[in-house]
């Protein structure tokens, strides 16, 4: 079984604290630091108080503007906006409003109408009789009806820019222009300490707003309306040049402005139908004529017809008569003269079908001709209309831009005595009835939220300025080891020796305390089969030779035997205790083999039982005399005597002799001062001592402050127990703390 299961079972052990800060844990912080807590809160509401009794009260008056939110639609499409693109554009104008509300501009022309820099609310040394001149004079600018803005830096006394700008800062830091909401409202908000100032001032701002905005528009627009008129006369005169230069092109290229090549085409065609229509003419003329006999006309019909009945008879003649016969000669001379009537007739179709051939292609050639004439004056016409439609697609951009131009002309015009701005006021402001600030529950809440902080921090920063370990769940946290007991510190005599104290008065409180650690002890000894045990301490002065003697004194007065041994061989502390009774022998003469047990065992004059082994006078070499081989010897023999064997050993840092004595005990039990051992100086013991430890006692606790820390303990409740706890001085309840109970 170890060290901590042992204290477990023995009852000693007590609960680790939660690695959190838990509701509970909280609640016991704020009762430790209630005092710190009422004092700071007392501190901040008084503070409050007297700033809300003493602030000067400021007024805050709101003109309510409403910003125009046309729907937007892209500049290329006809279709309406989608619902994202108009939440944007109406996003964009509101703020762009915002800024404009609350820009400087607005601000420093809302001075000079004012004279804010007159006024000592925006310019502490500002003359008040020059504000009442200043005031005097708008007033008899608006009785006048002069509509303009005044400007009294145009006076010869008027302000300096400086001043201007420095009034314009103060102006602007008690404005405030913000969105109501998601709405499409604007709330302009000016803070003054007179009601009446706020109230004009923010409809001033407004009033300023409108009339900048309409007049730099009308003035953007009359400027925008004089360059859309420079920019049409300028492309009016390019057109102009354009269409001139046209006119001259066809001129010199001899291009008529009609239909032009669709008429040059269509009489080209008329000529090359007619040249064929000539052609095929020609060619049958020109068979007719090679044709010869075969060309035919009535009377050369007539003659062959007559030439054939000749032929016809004149052969019957033959026939009948003879060649010789006169009708014969007759029909032969007949049939002559008609052969030459034939031929004439033959040759003259022949010249007049010749004649037609000649003629047929002579008016082929000249439509040919003609033909190719037309041709060749299209190709250059062709070439030349490539410069020509150059130009006229310039003439036509031009004409284009002309005519965009005078419709954003006409439509500027239109629209330029038609300016309005972008917010109006919808509500102007009012006088303000109630102060805004100070606001005695705003007040109070600030004041109560900053009660809470700087509390909190205080509390937060008492308890890191608490560097101390003071309960049990400290030491389980820090090292891991029980606590078997929390020792008052002892009160009333101090010649009263502790061990009489918990012999004596057993109905003290440090009687009690020390019973219970060591009744804890006896349990855990009992765990562990053992019967000797180590008092030590991280440092001197922690009070591990009073606890030592008090358990011992403690285990005496419940019957049982002890002895305690005194093995600070440095700083002997018992002396004092078992004063005459001490022999001139002692624990260093029986080490070094000069003494006997018996020779060095003393008791003590004044508690019966209560025995010890003490040295009289620091050894001269403590670590060559804690290394005697007698020592085991020692332990075995008081082993063997004794119910309890207590070893007073030196502070762990101050010296090793407590490690070389822990293989001798078995317990060893660390005494740290309340209220003094830190969290670093706990564990630089326990990592300097290089063997276990049993546990922890805390010695000279402070009950009182301990129970009102709050830590959650048996301590915590100790101050209902007082009953319990008798024989105490007079008066200690009341030093402690603690009141009297039933």
């Amino acid at each position: 079984m170890n060290v901590q299961s042992a204290a477990m079972g023995a009852g000693a052990f007590t609960p680790s604290a939660p690695s959190y800060l838990s509701a509970r844990d909280a609640i016991r912080m704020l009762r430790r630091h209630a005092r710190l807590l009422l004092l700071i809160a007392a501190a901040v509401m008084g503070s409050a108080l007297a700033f809300y009794l003493l602030a000067e009260p400021r007024y805050d008056a709101t003109t309510v503007m409403r910003v125009a939110v046309d729907d937007f639609r892209p500049d290329d499409s006809d279709n309406p906006a989608s619902i994202r693109e108009a939440e944007q554009l109406r996003t964009h104008q509101i703020e762009t409003q915002i800024q404009l509300l609350g820009s400087r501009m607005v601000a420093r022309q809302t001075v000079r109408d004012l004279a804010l820099y007159n006024d000592p609310d925006f310019n502490p040394n500002a003359d008040p009789t020059k504000r009442k001149t200043a005031s005097a004079k708008e007033a008899a600018q608006k009785a006048s009806g002069d509509a303009s803005l005044s400007d009294p830096t145009d006076a010869d006394d008027g302000p300096s820019p400086q001043l201007i700008e420095r009034t314009t800062d103060r102006l602007l830091s008690a404005v405030k222009v913000a969105q109501d909401g998601q709405s499409d409202f604007i709330n302009v908000t000016v803070s003054s300490g007179s009601p009446a100032k706020a109230a004009k001032i923010a409809n001033k701002i407004a009033g300023n707003y409108i009339r900048l905005q309409v007049t730099e528009r009308r003035a953007a627009r009359t400027r925008a309306v004089k360059q859309l008129q420079e920019l049409a006369q300028r492309s009016r005169s390019e057109l102009l040049g354009d269409e001139m230069a046209i006119a001259a092109y066809r001129r010199d290229h001899r291009i008529d402005a009609g239909p032009g090549r669709d008429a040059d085409v269509a009489q080209m065609a008329r000529l090359a139908s007619e040249l064929a229509a000539s052609g095929a003419g020609l060619a049958e003329a020109r068979v007719r004529a090679n044709g010869g006999g075969s060309a035919m006309s009535p009377l050369l019909a007539d003659l062959r017809g007559q030439q054939s009945t000749i032929s016809r008879r004149r052969a019957e003649l033959s026939t009948l008569y003879g060649r010789e016969h006169p009708d014969v000669k007759k029909a032969t001379a007949e049939l002559a003269e008609v052969d030459t009537a034939i031929a004439a007739e033959t040759a003259r179709i022949e010249r007049q079908m010749s004649d037609e051939a000649s003629a047929q292609g002579a008016r082929a050639s000249m439509l040919a001709g003609s033909l190719g004439a037309m041709r060749g004056q299209s190709l250059q016409r062709g070439i030349a209309s490539v410069a020509l439609a150059d130009l006229e697609r310039r003439a036509e951009t031009t004409r284009a831009l002309y005519l965009s131009l005078s419709q954003r002309l006409q439509r500027a015009e239109q629209a330029r005595d038609s300016v309005r701005p972008d917010a109006t006021v919808s509500s102007a402001a009012l006088l303000p009835t109630q102060p805004s600030f100070p606001r005695a529950g705003q007040i109070a809440g600030v004041a109560v939220g900053a009660s809470f902080i700087l509390g909190m921090i205080a509390m937060l920063v008492a308890e890191a300025l608490q560097d101390q370990v003071r309960n049990a769940g400290e030491v389980q946290r820090l090292v891991n080891l029980p606590t078997f007991g929390m020792v008052p510190e002892i009160q009333g005599h101090k010649h009263v020796q502790a061990h009489l104290r918990v012999a004596k008065e057993p109905f003290t409180l440090f009687a009690e305390a020390i019973r219970r650690s060591e009744l804890k002890l006896r349990r855990y000894l009992a765990s562990q089969n053992g019967k000797v045990i180590q008092i030590t301490s991280p440092l001197p002065g922690d009070g591990k030779t009073t606890m030592a003697i008090s358990l011992a004194a403690a285990a005496v007065a419940s019957g049982r035997t002890a002895v305690m041994v005194d093995l600070d061989l440095r700083r002997p502390g018992l002396p004092d205790v078992f004063d005459g009774s001490l022999c001139e022998k002692d624990l260093v003469g029986y080490l070094e083999g000069r003494a006997e047990l018996d020779e060095i065992l003393v008791e003590s004059p004044s508690l019966s039982g209560l025995k010890a082994v003490p040295v009289r006078a620091a050894a001269e070499d403590p670590g060559h005399t804690l290394n005697s081989p007698r020592m085991a010897t020692l332990f075995s023999r008081l082993r063997e005597d004794f119910d309890l064997v207590i070893i007073n050993s030196p502070p762990i840092l101050a010296v090793g002799d407590a490690e070389l004595l822990a293989a001798f005990a078995d317990a060893t039990i660390l005494i740290l001062r309340w209220g003094h051992t830190t969290p670093e100086l706990l564990q630089a013991t326990t990592s300097a001592f290089d063997a276990p430890i049993s546990g922890i006692i805390f010695n000279r606790v402070h009950f009182a402050k301990h129970a009102r820390l709050s830590y959650g303990d048996a301590i915590q409740h100790f101050p209902r127990n007082s009953p319990y706890h008798k024989g105490e001085p007079h008066g200690w309840r009341q030093r402690l703390g603690w009141t009297e109970s039933a």
